[in-house]
């Protein structure tokens, strides 16, 4: 009697196992019902989204305007400021000096994130090279550049 219930177990779960094997067989990655697709793919999808966006908003929001607002995206780009000219990020920009000099732009009280050492950059303090830089706000905050300088920038910014 114990072998024919262990035996009957056996056949219900060969059973269940043929039922999920063949469920999975239908569902395959890579098909139409669940394709794949290469980061790569995404990003210039992506890219060419945010070129669109670049071309036809103005930096009052209008759009049809042109304008000098960029949006890099999700990835760093680089963008290389002029002696005299000033870069000035949106809300959550991060902001790397790679080369040349600059001194933080700050209007207020508060200053820039410098995530790099923890610490808060105040109105034209020195920007120091590769440390991350946070602006937490839309509100003027930037670097003016005091010798031709790249930034690897993510998120909008703007150059004056």
């Amino acid at each position: 009697m114990k072998q024919k219930i262990i035996f009957g177990v056996q056949i219900f779960l060969a059973g269940v196992i043929l039922a999920t094997g063949v469920s999975f067989a239908n569902n395959q990655a890579g098909s139409s019902e669940d394709p794949l697709v290469a980061k790569s793919y995404v990003d210039d999808k992506i890219n060419q989204v945010l070129e669109v966006i670049n071309k036809t908003v103005g930096t009052d929001g209008n759009t049809g305007g042109s304008s000098n607002v960029q949006i890099s995206g999700t990835s760093f780009k680089p963008v290389l400021v002029e002696v005299g000219q000033s870069i000035y990020g949106k809300e959550g920009t991060e902001l790397i000096l790679r080369s040349g000099k600059g001194n933080a732009i700050v209007p207020g009280a508060e200053g820039i994130a410098n995530l790099t050492n923890g610490l808060e950059l105040k109105n034209k303090s020195t920007v120091t090279k590769n440390h991350l830089l946070v602006i937490p706000r839309a509100d003027g905050r930037g670097v003016n550049v005091t010798e031709k300088a790249w930034f690897l920038v993510k998120g909008d910014y703007e150059i004056k």
